[in-house]
């Protein structure tokens, strides 16, 4: 074609790129609505796992073992103006020597209706040693020691958590279970109480335990101890590691992972013990962040979770994920077919109607909608495909029938095409999205610039 008849044909088409600047500006408008659609998706599904979660207790975290030693302290109260001295009850609270857990995480799909949450269950296994009580340390006279009234306290985040009895040893000797509760003296989210006899906290003792647990999303502990060595291990094929400390060794393949953690005691803020009065200073309390809806239940990450180790248990990128990320690029693949079809109509002599555009680009967005719709079904990767190749058709079809030649309706059908796998290798290279977005928005100018190099637009717009 030559210079002549580019001018001829953009002459009569001179203010087509405004309007088609207008349709885009439009187009924003379901996009929008699009976005806000998968928000409300997202969060029917956070609902859904919810329910999942909620009867098995959420994500469990292991907050450690300790041991309550009571001591009477006398103290002045005044009442009524008057003082007077009466003995009151307070504890020492002391942290393991050491602490070694193992927990080999079983993990399953749960469904809600169209949803599914990943969970777990398994035993913990843990054993260590605490060392005698050193109460001259605080200055407590041992005088004042109630030896007979010693509790060893399990610490969990939530109890719905246990799925069996926690079964402790100490010195190989099964402990019963305290028929009181020093709740005051606890610094952890739920406690189980164990009695303990005097001889183990006077001279220090070792101890055992296996919990039965259940949970979902992650698995966290606090390293409590002086010396703490964590081993997890499952089926589990994308784990997370996140909190406060990363895996000294590690295991990730297809069949699942394991993963060692060796953490001293110094690394942490747990001191050897603490008076149980001044809880608010305890280092495990103060990492609890209060959450008025789930109380102590919820671990924040940017809080607790940094006194934890965790395994997250990692959901690959879902279709609402992958969704939202290609409607960001939405726009950018809706000026793409509206540039084309203003290509042809200079090269073909054709004019387009505006309704024409309007209706090639619902098409593009009727492209989203079916990737959220469809994918919540089937995996998000045959949903592109098959959303791709039916609108790719589909405007084939139409493009062939107003350029009155199926060559044109190929190649609009084929620029879609090529869009579409553009935008899906976007998708999948997260650390490379920007760059090749970039890349692909620089070849579309150059094209363009290539293509309408020869148009002499001022005459164009005289001659309209």
């Amino acid at each position: 074609m030559d210079k002549n008849k580019l001018l001829n044909s953009a002459g009569k088409i001179g203010v087509k790129p405004f309007i088609i600047l207008v349709l885009v500006l439009l187009f924003l408008i379901p996009l929008h609505m699009l976005d806000s659609l998968v928000d409300d998706r997202k969060s029917y599904q956070k609902d859904a796992v919810r329910s999942i979660l909620e009867p098995k207790g959420d994500a469990p975290v292991i907050e450690g073992f300790v041991i309550a030693v009571p001591f009477k302290k006398t103290v002045d109260v005044w009442e009524n103006g008057v003082k007077r001295s009466e003995r009151k009850t307070n504890y020492i609270v002391c942290v393991p020597e050491t602490w070694n857990m193992r927990f080999s995480a079983k993990p399953e799909y749960l469904t809600r209706g169209i949803f599914k949450a990943p969970v777990f269950s398994g035993t913990v296994h843990s054993d260590g040693g605490f060392s005698a009580v050193d109460y001259s340390y605080n200055k407590i006279d041992e005088r004042d020691i109630v030896w007979n009234e010693c509790v060893l306290m399990l610490g969990i985040s939530n109890k719905k958590n246990l799925t069996k009895l926690p079964v402790i040893t100490a010195n190989g000797t099964p402990l019963e279970m305290s028929l009181m509760s020093p709740e005051n003296a606890s610094p952890f989210s739920n406690t189980v109480f164990y009695n303990v006899p005097a001889e183990y906290c006077k001279k220090g003792f070792s101890f055992t335990a296996e919990t039965g647990i259940q949970g979902g999303r992650y698995f966290a502990a606090m390293p409590i101890a002086a010396d703490n060595t964590f081993s997890v291990e499952s089926t589990w094929p994308t784990p997370g590691f996140t909190g406060g400390w990363l895996p000294t060794e590690r295991s990730i393949s297809d069949a699942g992972f394991s993963a060692v953690w060796n953490i001293a005691g110094l690394s942490t803020v747990f001191p050897k013990e603490w008076i149980a009065s001044e809880k608010k200073d305890a280092p495990v309390s103060s990492v609890r962040k209060y959450n008025e809806k789930y109380g102590y239940d919820s671990y924040d990450r940017d809080g607790d979770a940094a006194e934890t180790i965790q395994i997250d248990f990692v959901t690959p990128v879902d279709n609402y994920q992958k969704t939202e990320r290609s409607i960001k690029y939405a726009l950018l693949f809706l000026i793409i077919p509206f540039i084309t079809i203003f290509i042809f109509e200079i090269f073909t002599h054709i004019k387009i109607h505006p309704v024409q555009y309007c209706l090639i680009g619902l098409a593009d967005v009727i492209f989203y909608l079916l990737l959220l719709s469809v994918s919540e079904h089937i995996s998000f990767g045959a949903t592109y495909w098959i959303s791709s190749a039916a609108v790719s058709f589909l405007l084939l079809f139409y493009a062939a029938a107003i350029f009155k030649k199926p060559k044109w309706g190929a190649c609009f059908a084929l620029v879609q095409m090529v869009s579409y796998i553009f935008l899906f290798g976007t998708l999948q290279a997260e650390d490379y999205a920007l760059l090749i977005g970039s890349l692909g928005l620089f070849f579309v100018v150059t094209l363009l610039m290539v293509l309408t190099r020869k148009i002499d637009w001022y005459a164009a717009q005289e001659e309209n």
